[in-house]
Order: structure tokens, then sequence, then C-alpha cells
């Protein structure tokens, strides 16, 4: 389990709820639940029972339900940095030379558009990595999580973006002072050379998309943000053009091709 999946059930279960509250309205007020009479009833009973509970469960279950995402966040985060394989050499002075080309899913958040990874840290197609927990470090570091990471194999990194809806393919190029994993490599700066555009809607996955359109998101770290996704021309005609990029100006925009 993982906090992608847990998210996207909770919002499935957030679109089917109002609907159960009506069922249950509906249902209880068929049975007599919100009879004006003064006779006591086992169904009016039963239904006062029944909406206490869920006013006062409900809350608890969304908050518990908030707080187990964001602890698998942080766990997929920490397995995400640290890949949970040690490095394939032993001294770590003894670094390999060698090309690290690699796959790698990001957001593209934010106005102007920009890259924002797994953990949540922005950052250009041509970025030095820097630790946001000790200024003393120079990324990468062993034993730190500062760093960019990529997956050597594409299959992994496609992996995880069937898991993490509304994020893009990269192709990146690691440069620098890096460390090779058994799936990839962390280093010191990283290159995108291109974005994989998705075959189809993000927001309806049956049509082509056309444009992309930014969208405001809430985020359960308590801050919100725009996030930008690719879309169908149904899927976004009620956007307005401030809030629209074809796939020409958001190219422009990253500095990045996008395929």
């Amino acid at each position: 389990m993982d906090s992608a999946s847990v998210e996207r059930k909770l919002g499935r279960t957030l679109r089917v709820l109002p609907a159960v509250v009506l069922a249950l309205l509906a249902l209880s007020y068929l049975v007599g639940g919100f009879s004006e009479s003064a006779e006591p009833s086992a169904i009016k009973s039963f239904s006062h029972f029944l909406f206490t509970v869920f006013i006062a469960v409900g809350p608890i279950i969304f908050i518990a339900v908030l707080l187990l995402i964001e602890r698998l966040r942080r766990a997929t985060e920490k397995n995400l940095a640290t890949h949970n394989h040690k490095l394939v050499y032993a001294d770590a002075f003894d670094l390999p030379s060698q090309e690290m080309h690699g796959h790698k899913i990001a957001f593209i958040t934010d106005r102007p558009p920009t890259f924002t990874g797994l953990t949540g840290d922005r950052y250009t197609h041509d970025t030095v990595a820097q630790c946001a927990l000790n200024t003393q470090h120079v990324p990468p570091v062993a034993g730190c999580e500062c760093g960019f990471y990529a997956y050597n194999d594409i299959r992994r990194a496609q992996h995880e973006l069937s898991i993490n809806p509304g994020a893009f393919l990269i192709d990146v190029d690691l440069f620098g002072v890096g460390f090779t994993y058994t799936h990839g490599f962390k280093a010191e700066s990283q290159l995108v050379n291109f974005i994989t555009l998705p075959k189809r809607c993000m927001r309806c996955k049956t049509l082509p998309p056309k444009k992309f359109v930014a969208t405001y998101k809430m985020n359960y770290a308590s801050f919100a943000y725009w996030q930008w996704e690719f879309r169908c021309s149904i899927c976004s005609h009620n956007f307005k053009e401030q809030s629209c990029m074809s796939v020409q100006e958001m190219s422009q925009a990253l500095n990045t091709p996008l395929r």
C-alpha cells in the first residue's frame, strides 16, 4: 500500500459520499425517521443514532486517513531516496566514472511552470542539487536524501508513473559526483532532456490530449499550488485562457522538448 493509492481511494470515496448521505436521508425520511410525532419510534431513534455516529466518527476517520497518507508519503520519499539498496561498491571514495542517463517522473506545477519531484522539491531543466536539511552538504552525500535520483531502467519509472496520476515521464542526464545504486543513480546535478507526453487525456483517460491546463490543488501538507495537466478539448473547454498553454508554449516555458 502506498500514499498514491490511498489518496486515490479517498478521492473516490469523497466523490460518492454526497450520494450516500442523500440516500440515507431519503431512506430515513421514507420510513418515518423525520416524523413530527411525539411518540417514541425505533426507526426515529435509529435514524438519530445513525446520523450522530456519522457526524462524530466521519471527521475522525477522514483525519486518520489524511495522517495515513502523510505517513505513507514520507515512507515513499525515504524509500525513493535510499532505494532500499546499498551502494554497489564498498569504498565511497572510489566512485565509478560512467555516463549517468536515466528516467524519472515529475509533476509540472506553479506559474510560470516548473518541475516538481515526488518529494516536493522544485527544479528547472538544468539544476544543481542543494540540501535542504544541511546547508554544509554539497550533494550528493551518502546517508542523506540530497541529490537528484533517476532510474536506469525506464520500466521502473513507468511503474512510478502508473501510481502517480498527474505526473509526467522525463528523460534525464545526471552529472558531477554521483552514486550508483542497484536500480539507478544519485548525482550532483541534473539536465532534463525531454518530457514524454501521455497519449490520452489526463482527466478522462480516453480522448487524445490537446493542451495544458492549470488546476488549483490543496496539499495535505497545508499548502496549495497550481498543477498542470495535459487534457483533451472536452476536459479543458471551461478553463480560462490564462490557465491554458499549448504544447509549444509549455515547451518554451520549461525550456525542454515535449514528445
